[in-house]
């Protein structure tokens, strides 16, 4: 009997084991929260963002990822705080051949438009880096440069005028992935758990025999 007592609580151990862990086996990817940060003298922030967020070929040097930004803030001190909870992320090559007189570089835009922030104006923030960050994809970035220039319009006026600009200077940047919800520990915890009762029916048997 205490033989077909370790047999069964073996088999119901693996069993729980299997379903906990094919759970996590069989569900799709997730989509994962990255958080983009930057700090520097006179400005400092942050955009909360889903990497799994589809793209849209805005130019053959752009890509928009409309609505991926789920959080954002933007402290400027004495020009003001922004924040928000939708916007838009930009990958954007800039380059002359298209046009454009500034220096060539590979932009991370952050982009609140009017209708996002409740505004007739929308917010810009150019984050620079040295052309071929983004050059080989154009995809939602995972790691930065440590330094970037930045350059943050409040005042865009679409398709008008970008405004004046509120901060240009060097910041420091960091990508940082979101840790995944308590879901994931707490089912473990299920699995464990249940285990462990398993157990504690088995050795009172055991002792009853």
């Amino acid at each position: 009997m205490a033989l077909l007592n370790k047999l069964s609580l073996a088999a119901v151990t693996s069993a729980v084991a299997f379903l906990t862990l094919g759970t996590f086996a069989t569900d799709p990817a997730q989509a994962a929260l990255f958080k983009y940060s930057f700090e520097g003298d006179g400005a400092s922030g942050y955009f909360i963002y889903d990497d799994s967020t589809e793209g849209t070929e805005d130019s053959p040097t752009s890509t928009v990822y409309y609505d991926a930004v789920q959080e954002y803030k933007i402290d400027l001190g004495d020009e003001g705080v922004f924040q928000g909870t939708t916007a838009n992320a930009i990958v954007f090559l800039v380059r002359q051949g298209n046009g454009i007189t500034a220096p060539e570089t590979d932009d991370f835009l952050l982009e609140v438009r009017a209708s996002q922030r409740d505004s007739e104006y929308a917010l810009l923030s150019y984050f620079s880096y040295p052309t071929g960050t983004f050059e080989e994809s154009r995809d939602l970035p995972t790691s930065v440069p440590t330094t970037a220039t930045v350059s943050i319009y409040p005042n865009a006026d679409f398709p008008n005028s970008i405004g004046e600009t509120a901060f240009t200077g060097t910041v420091t940047t960091r990508i940082e992935k979101i840790p995944e919800p308590a879901s994931v520990s707490a089912l473990l915890g299920v699995g464990v758990g249940t285990c462990f009762i398993l157990r504690r029916r088995q050795r009172r048997q055991t002792l009853s025999v």
